[in-house]
């Protein structure tokens, strides 16, 4: 004969059969933060040439900037730079184009430059979408492969292998850029990233027709390894005027809080460029 359920043991029978497992319990998502807006920031002393249709180099200024450089979508809303030894001396960020500027002395002489913004460590403050940061440090040092500023690079062009006049440009071909290397180029064992180039061109109503990418942002960038960049044919057009910038840059890097800063020394050569050919209508570049 089978024996009664007591009332305890039916109640047992029952929570087992009706219980669940418990949920497991939803990760929490992470608050935005600077980290997420910023893909780096540099501080950066920069020598500026120019170099003429028939090769002619010259000195277009020495130069003190420092960036704060935006991820795609994200907002920088204001920030200053200090100099960890002079704080009372702050320069102004300023959106352009997109990214976010401040700019020191312009100068001819390396040393001029050099008293006016000594290496160091500079302090950048600034506040974007997602927060603020505070003292974010980064720090300034001459190579020894550097004496006063970098030389200027010269630069070659080609297109079908054979070297062409920058003001005659074939707008249906491929267009190879080419540089002599800056002194010492180098990756240093402290730096997570190579020397760096890079290659912007531009036609004449400022539309950024190329690039060679930055680091940081999960595509393709030159470093210190390559010796050329093709601009695509189809960036071209006929009859327009451009400007191609060869830009070669030590890279120091030093990261704070997630957000990766690149203290450099670098020289810009500036070319310009004319595409044979007539320009399509209404697209004719604006008169000087």
């Amino acid at each position: 004969m089978m024996r009664p359920v007591t009332v305890a043991a039916a109640l047992l029978l029952f929570l087992g059969a009706c219980a669940q497992p418990e949920p497991e319990p939803t990760p929490a998502t992470p608050e935005p933060s600077v980290a997420d807006d910023v893909l780096f920031t540099v501080l950066g002393k920069m020598s500026l040439h120019d170099q003429s249709a028939d090769g002619e180099i010259s000195l277009r200024d020495h130069h003190f900037v420092t960036e704060i450089m935006p991820k795609a979508g994200r907002t920088i809303v204001v920030g200053t730079l200090t100099s960890a030894d002079r704080p009372d001396e702050v320069l102004e960020f300023a959106a352009e184009g997109n990214a976010f500027l401040a700019h020191g002395e312009r100068v001819m002489e390396p040393a001029a430059l050099h008293v006016a913004h000594p290496d160091g460590t500079y302090i950048f403050s600034y506040e974007t979408q997602s927060g603020s940061m505070e003292r974010q440090p980064l720090t300034l040092t001459k190579r020894s492969t550097i004496e006063g500023m970098l030389e200027a690079a010269r630069v070659t062009l080609r297109q079908d292998g054979e070297a062409v006049s920058p003001s005659r440009i074939d707008p249906d071909a491929d267009l190879n850029v080419a540089w002599t290397s800056m002194a010492g180029n180098a990756r240093v064992a402290t730096s997570e990233l190579g020397d760096l180039i890079f290659i912007p061109a531009f036609d004449c109503f400022g539309n950024n027709v190329a690039h060679s990418g930055r680091p940081f942002q999960g595509g393709p960038y030159l470093t210190y390894e390559d010796t050329e960049y093709v601009i695509a044919a189809d960036a071209l057009k006929p009859g327009l005027n451009y400007s191609v910038i060869v830009e070669q840059a030590t890279a120091d890097t030093e990261r704070h809080e997630g957000v990766p800063g690149i203290a450099t020394y670098a020289t810009l050569t500036f070319v310009d460029l004319s595409t044979m050919g007539e320009a399509p209508d209404g697209e004719a570049c604006p008169a000087n």
